[in-house]
């Protein structure tokens, strides 16, 4: 494990009350129905206008039962953490009213802790014996009234209970009701703004290609990638439930989303989480005014549901890529290594930090100390081999501030994180440099938008001899580029010399100019000299067979060795608007000595164009 912090000082272990709040809001609820009858516990007077408290509560070992009853209406959320396996209740805008307390017990559950985690947060622990953890689908959260809850271990195979499950208690009680899942959210201490607007989500419908949301108006949206367990989550904002919505949890087993779960998250928020596969593609959220609502939809459309990293052991299926430096910049956290880095990011729920799950990966001996100031944006940077390809990047941001990716999974061997203040307003994307501005093309003519890797700044991939790859993907684009305008296509690059160029202004280029399509040209790089060979990648079924054909063209003209088409999650191959097939290159490795030569020659690089021109033609001309 490596532990990047702040020079001149140790932090304590224990994380910060942001980090501890950000750890206890990123996490979902179950829902369920029912109750029981609870030792009493005498409670402290509430002190903080505004916040229950916990009045009684009772753990049955028997039963695997935990109720919690509370002296006002409250709403608590219950999660899973491995490592070790505990159970955890947390209940929002409560007070415990006393010092921490744990009770022990015989059998799977070992001990109960109770204790205030934050000014408004009671947190309820269930200790489980180490070789007996359990997942969220082995728990009911139930409910008989907005202050008295309980949680259910369930045996393997056992339903959910569907009738009530309290004892008969003297005295009127509440009907037993589910309760809608309520994840939380990093900034759940705010206040929340107030409704503008009288949005409403009226009906779920599970469709082929996603989820049908439909409302009453047009709310926005935003669409967020949590892990452990794997979550998207949709927030729809001044939008309240229609009491007509009774289902709130929907059993979907398909595109690579386990469950569908809809809950009032705020007075103004809805929310709809969809449980996901590890391996599930990126989620989008648009509005639909023919049919009046929000589709909820795989990224690319339906076939892109599931996206299976690169981890294959086999050196053809994904080579290692190892971490060569992480630097801060100004607000930006960059990481670098000297290959690809496949990677899944979101809100790590047990640390409370920004987790980056890297494969195939690995560590080296050492990494340069980033020189993290004292005051900055980044407390500290934790770097852990979880196993032979995989590396576990773990970002503790300062306790103002909070983490962005500004190009999510972009460029191939850098990652980018942004540190905002809490409250900033996004920052102003950034045009397209000036410089690179054309005329629209003429009408009728088809534009091809050619995108060469790196530049200025960024040498990208150093090879044999001090060959950089940003020079050999310049001169073969422009080849390029001079024969498909012999051939009568209008061509634009994103650059033209030898500068920096950000990866959103690259795919604003090509939307801007209505490219049909777009090739992103790169070379390659590996620790290990002896790698060598073509690879293509693309994201979207609409640029997959534009893949098949310029890979297939480049290995037959230059006789390189076949590393496969393959998909991934790139700036440039993502961020394009479906129906502009997008496609990035590696034309071979500038570490390999052979292969690094070549590309180094004019003659070579000559073979290298004539093929991507001949793949574009032979695409364009079978649509």
């Amino acid at each position: 494990m490596r532990e990047l912090g702040k020079l001149g000082r140790r932090r304590d272990p224990k994380p910060s009350r942001q980090s501890a709040l950000w750890g206890a809001t990123l996490l979902l609820a179950l829902a369920g129905a029912g109750l029981f009858s609870p030792l009493p516990v005498q409670a402290q007077p509430t002190t903080v206008p505004g916040l229950s408290r916990i009045d009684r509560w009772h753990y049955d070992p028997q039963r695997g039962w935990l109720e919690v009853n509370t002296e006002g209406e409250v709403r608590p959320f219950v999660f899973v953490l491995q490592n070790p396996p505990r159970v955890v209740l947390d209940f929002p805008n409560t007070l415990f009213g006393r010092e921490p307390q744990t009770q022990t017990f015989p059998g799977r559950v070992t001990s109960l802790e109770i204790r205030q985690l934050t000014p408004t947060i009671t947190r309820f622990v269930l200790h489980l014996q180490p070789d007996q953890p359990l997942s969220l689908d082995q728990l009911q959260l139930l409910t008989a009234s907005p202050s008295r809850w309980a949680v259910q271990f369930l045996q393997a195979g056992q339903p959910s209970p569907t009738a009530p499950l309290f004892p008969s208690v003297p005295g009127p009680r509440d009907p037993i009701s589910p309760s809608p899942p309520l994840p939380r959210r990093p900034d759940a201490g705010l206040p929340p703004p107030p409704a503008r607007s009288g949005h409403q989500i009226l009906a779920i419908s599970p469709q082929a290609e996603g989820f049908f949301i439909r409302t009453q108006g047009s709310p926005s949206t935003t669409v967020r990638r949590i892990l452990d367990p794997d979550r998207v989550v949709v927030d729809f904002l001044n939008t309240t439930l229609s009491p007509a919505l009774t289902q709130r949890i929907y059993t979907v087993n398909r595109l690579g989303v386990l469950r569908l779960r809809v809950g009032q998250f705020e007075p103004t928020i809805a929310r709809v989480v969809l449980d996901v596969d590890p391996s599930s593609g990126d989620w989008e959220a648009r509005y639909d005014p023919q049919q009046g609502g929000i589709w909820i939809q795989p990224a690319g459309g339906a076939a892109q549901a599931s996206l299976l990293p690169d981890v294959s052991p086999t050196e053809a299926q994904g080579p290692l890529a190892t971490l060569r430096s992480v630097e801060l910049r100004g607000n930006q956290l960059i990481i670098s290594a000297d290959g690809f880095m496949f990677y899944r990011a979101g809100w790590d729920p047990e640390s409370g930090g920004y987790r980056i799950n890297v494969a195939p990966a690995r560590l080296p001996e050492s990494l340069p100390d980033p020189g993290l100031p004292v005051g900055g944006p980044v407390q500290r940077i934790r770097f852990v081999q979880e196993d032979a390809r995989t590396v576990s990047i773990l970002v503790q941001p300062a306790e103002e501030f909070n983490v962005f990716e500004p190009n999510p999974g972009q460029g191939s061997r850098r990652i980018t994180l942004e540190l905002r203040p809490l409250n900033a307003p996004p920052p102003t994307p950034q045009p397209p440099a000036p410089a690179q501005a054309s005329p629209p093309p003429p009408l009728g003519r088809t534009v091809i938008a050619i995108d060469p890797g790196h530049g200025g700044r960024d040498p990208g991939a150093i090879g044999v001899g001090g060959i950089q790859e940003k020079d050999i993907v310049l001169s073969v684009s422009h080849q390029v580029r001079q024969l498909l305008q012999e051939r009568g296509y209008t061509v634009v690059m994103t650059r033209t010399d030898d500068r920096e160029v950000l990866l959103q202004p690259r795919v604003d280029r090509a939307v801007q100019a209505n490219a049909t399509l777009l090739v992103s040209i790169h070379a390659n790089a590996l620790e290990r000299s002896s790698v060598h060979g073509i690879e293509t990648y693309y994201l979207r079924p609409d640029s997959a067979e534009l893949a098949t054909i310029l890979h297939r063209s480049l290995v037959q003209a230059t006789g390189a060795a076949d590393r496969g088409v393959r998909r991934a999650r790139f700036f440039v191959v993502r961020e394009t608007p479906v129906g502009m097939p997008s496609v990035l290159l590696e034309l071979g490795y500038v570490t390999n000595p052979t292969e690094g030569r070549k590309l180094a020659a004019p003659e070579y690089q000559a073979i290298l164009a004539r093929a991507i021109a001949d793949g574009i033609e032979t695409f364009l001309r079978k649509r």
